[in-house]
């Protein structure tokens, strides 16, 4: 994978590794879907030659902070 990351890119995906916290479990999603989005939006139009879909990306990241509602209710 770091062949294909910059220095920066390669240290957020590192961090999306988890400890097995929840609290960093959390933060570990968000870090990955926030590294997705900014790949994405940089690969799919300079390189495939497609539109990213901002809206589903949007939809997506809103069912994660949904769940991440949930389970602070369930405690």
């Amino acid at each position: 994978m770091y062949k294909w990351l910059d220095q920066e890119e390669w240290n957020t995906f590192f961090k999306t590794y988890l400890s097995g916290k929840v609290k960093e479990i959390w933060e570990s999603v968000f870090t990955m879907c926030n590294l997705f989005d900014d790949i994405a939006n940089e690969i799919a139009p300079k390189k495939i030659n497609v539109t990213y879909n901002q809206l589903e990306e949007n939809n997506s990241l809103e069912v994660f902070k949904r769940c991440k509602l949930i389970t602070k209710r369930c405690k």
